[in-house]
């Protein structure tokens, strides 16, 4: 495969989870769009998950940005549909 099929073949649309130390402020979640938001705690400390379709990259390091603005460190992030 070469690499611009490659590049081409994973910028659409994903299913992503996201989750990031802390528990997410729900006036924070309206931001969020139609992620799903689950709470966890896990050896004392808050983890909150986010999954849902992220429309391609760019969306992606929107939402990414805003995290990190609020002050959310990412603990892992995942892509399910390549």
């Amino acid at each position: 495969m070469e690499p611009q099929e490659f590049i081409k073949k994973y910028t659409g649309p994903a299913t992503y989870q996201i989750t990031v130390k802390g528990k997410v402020d729900p006036a924070f979640m309206n931001q969020l769009n139609d992620l799903s938001v689950s709470h966890t705690e896990i050896h004392g400390h808050a983890l909150t998950t986010l999954t849902g379709k992220i429309a391609d990259e760019e969306a992606l390091n929107g939402l990414l940005n805003i995290l990190f603005d609020h002050q959310y460190p990412v603990i892992s992030l995942m892509k399910f549909d390549i």
